[in-house]
């Protein structure tokens, strides 16, 4: 009876530790940024974004140049005017600063937007190949270390989706 008894608590103490095994699962890291930069195509991304920038950039150029020319003319002969086309030009100088103003604000979401955009073909792939892997080698977690405040333990693989990518980097 006492071996029958002991046999029945060593399965349930091998059941209760394979359970916790189970459910514990396996972790792993990646860092999608260092995959980022070494993905072939990614040069391409910085060269778009900064061709956007750099239009974006002229625009604003444009517009403070043609403000600067009509705010001096408009000093120049404003003793000249009658009220009525002072005020008309008053108001197209304030209308042409306010313009420049929400320019201003909308050019910082427009280059993150554009910026998303050209990056998410590539952030489709980096995640696709870590769902692959985490298939593949049994993860039940796969954190990025680009967020992690601290990690100690679990398998980087890193170096698995570089290879599911074809990056030999």
């Amino acid at each position: 009876m006492k071996k029958i008894l002991l046999l029945v608590a060593v399965i349930c103490g091998i059941s209760v530790c394979s359970l916790q095994a189970q459910s514990q699962g396996k972790y792993g890291h990646v860092n999608s940024g260092e995959i980022l930069q070494a993905m072939p195509g990614v040069d391409s991304l910085q060269i778009k974004l900064k061709a956007f920038t750099t239009e974006l950039e002229e625009l604003y150029q444009g517009m403070v140049e043609e403000f600067q020319a009509k705010k001096d003319k408009f000093d120049r002969e404003a003793g000249t005017m009658s009220s009525s086309v002072r005020q008309i030009r008053e108001k197209e100088l304030v209308d042409l600063q306010s313009r420049i103003q929400e320019f201003q604000s909308g050019v910082q979401t427009d280059i993150e937007e554009k910026q998303y955009e050209l990056a998410k073909p590539f952030q489709d792939k980096i995640q696709e190949a870590i769902n692959q892997v985490a298939k593949e080698n049994g993860f039940s977690y796969i954190f990025d270390t680009q967020v992690l405040l601290f990690y100690d333990n679990g398998v980087d693989v890193t170096p698995m989706v570089k290879a599911k990518l074809g990056i030999k980097k």
